[in-house]
C-alpha cells in the first residue's frame, strides 16, 4: 500500500533557493509578525486616542465631583529582552499631576471589570467599549509571540540537523 519509507524522506529540507526573492521560511516568519504588529500598534494607538477624546468629552460634560480618572496607554515594551515591534495595552488610575498608577490585569486578555474599580457610570461605558478590542489585539500579539518562539525553535532544531548531517554524528 505505502510504498515510501522512512529514509525517503531524508532528502526534505527547507532549501532557500526555492523561495521567492530568496528570503528563507523563518525570515519571512519574522517578517510576517513585524509587519503584524506594527499594524495592531497603529490601531491601538488610534483606538487609544479615540479613548482619550471620548473621555475628555464626556468629562467636560459633567460635573467636576463625576470627572473620572481612567486612562489607557499604548507604549513599547520597555524590557531590553522584548522582541522587537512588541508593545503593550495598558490601563491606569490618575492619581494627581503626573502621578498614574497602573491597573493590574491578571489572568487572561482581558482586564475584568472588577479591576477598574469604583468608577464613573460614563467612564465604565466606554471602558466596555473599548476593552473588548484591546483585549482581542492582546489576545493577537500572545499568538504571534508564540509563533515567533515556535520559528526560533524550528530554527534551533533545523541548525542541530545541519549540524549533525556536516558531522555525520547523528544517532538514529
Amino acid at each position: 500500500m505505502f510504498e515510501r519509507t522512512t529514509d525517503d524522506t531524508r532528502d526534505w529540507d527547507l532549501d532557500d533557493s526555492r523561495q521567492p526573492e530568496g528570503i528563507s521560511p523563518l525570515a519571512a516568519v519574522e517578517s510576517a509578525c513585524l509587519t503584524l504588529l506594527e499594524q495592531l500598534h497603529d490601531e491601538a494607538v488610534q483606538l487609544a486616542t479615540s479613548f482619550t477624546e471620548s473621555m475628555l468629552r464626556e468629562r467636560d460634560a459633567h460635573p467636576y465631583r463625576e470627572r473620572g480618572s481612567i486612562g489607557v496607554r499604548v507604549r513599547r515594551s520597555p524590557s531590553p529582552r522584548s522582541a522587537p515591534g512588541v508593545f503593550l495595552i495598558e490601563w491606569f488610575r490618575v492619581r494627581g499631576q503626573r502621578r498614574t498608577d497602573y491597573i493590574p490585569r491578571g489572568a487572561g486578555h482581558r482586564y475584568p471589570s472588577r479591576a477598574f474599580g469604583r468608577t464613573e457610570p460614563w467612564e465604565r461605558e466606554l471602558i466596555e467599549i473599548y476593552e473588548p478590542r484591546f483585549a482581542e489585539i492582546r489576545a493577537l500579539l500572545h499568538q504571534i509571540g508564540n509563533l515567533r518562539r515556535q520559528s526560533r525553535y524550528l530554527s534551533q532544531a533545523l541548525l542541530s540537523r545541519q549540524h549533525c548531517a556536516v558531522n555525520h554524528a547523528c544517532d538514529m
